[in-house]
């Protein structure tokens, strides 16, 4: 940990327009907006953008795409997920994520969904879940048997996790939840992860899968003494006066998805591959806490550049 000085309060920096990166208040958290001053786009860009980032389906059937209803038949049977009298599909274009996913839905007598299942155009497996209740269980699972149970429905589905699982109580809903969490050359991974909601009698509730393309890992990576050296240039660029104070709190290597959280050029691009980065969490103190509790950065491990990250009010 090291404090570091700065020169004016970031109350100050953001008021002054300092930071000239498109900062702005949504949900508690500043992320790439109008706040930097920045002229709108034009309605042409605008209407292109929300056409780039739009969602959109295509009905599928069973006799046009029988693989695909196939493969949903094989993984509802394989975690127990009940079986309606038809069933319905679709493939999904989803612009904003830049996800593609064929959707089985087994639709009871009423029309309403009994389960769901999707894929990736891998064939992989994207997300599960049933929409019945779960029945009062007279033995409930443990922790270990659910983790025992969620092991085997991942294996059943073709989805493969390694490492040690965390099971956590899912006070709530209900049961537990088993997380694996995705890592990659000894990094992990933020926010990719297995996960897997067991009923308190054993049977599998949902299953989810998030998993990120990965850019290639830089040949030489920096130091944490290089990175420290980044981190204050940067923070010293923003805060620029005396009267405030900073705390690089920590920092580690993960791999991070790029985003528009400093740089408002990039607010609706396509996301790209996440980078090796060296993510940084930094604590205003003095008059600078007042207006923002933490700033993240995402330093990309490779070259220095500052990539990403988020500031919480």
């Amino acid at each position: 940990m090291s404090v570091l000085k700065s020169s004016t309060t970031l109350k100050t920096a953001v008021a002054a327009g300092a930071i000239v990166l498109g900062l702005a208040m949504s949900t508690g958290s500043l992320t790439a907006s109008s706040l930097s001053g920045v002229p709108s786009d034009p309605p042409a860009i605008d209407a292109a953008r929300a056409a780039r980032t739009a969602v959109t389906s295509t009905e599928l059937h069973e006799d046009s795409s029988p693989n695909v209803f196939a493969r949903a038949a094989r993984t509802r049977d394989a975690i127990g997920f009940p079986v309606g009298p038809r069933r319905s599909g679709r493939h999904v274009h989803d612009g904003l994520k830049q996800l593609d996913y064929d959707e089985v839905a087994e639709v009871d007598a009423s029309g309403q969904p009994l389960a769901l299942t999707q894929f990736d155009n891998a064939g992989l497996l994207v997300a599960a879940i049933r929409f019945d209740a779960a029945a009062p269980a007279v033995a409930r699972i443990s922790g270990d048997g659910a983790a025992t149970s969620a092991l085997s429905a991942l294996t059943a589905c073709g989805v493969s996790v390694g490492g040690q699982a965390r099971t956590d109580a899912n006070d709530l809903a209900g049961g537990w939840d088993v997380h694996w969490p995705r890592s990659q050359a000894g990094f992990a991974v933020r926010g990719d992860e297995a996960r897997v909601h067991v009923w308190p009698d054993g049977r599998i509730a949902s299953v989810a899968r998030v998993e990120h393309t990965l850019a290639a890992a830089p040949a030489r990576q920096l130091t944490e003494s290089d990175v420290h050296l980044a981190v204050t240039r940067q923070m010293d660029t923003w805060f620029g006066g005396s009267d405030a104070g900073y705390v690089v709190d920590n920092m580690d290597v993960e791999w991070v998805g790029p985003n528009a959280a400093f740089d408002s050029t990039k607010v609706g691009a396509a996301p790209q591959p996440y980078r090796l980065a060296w993510v940084a969490n930094i604590r205003p103190t003095g008059s600078a806490a007042g207006a923002v509790r933490l700033i993240t950065l995402y330093v990309d491990a490779g070259d220095g550049t500052v990539i990403g990250g988020d500031v919480v009010e």
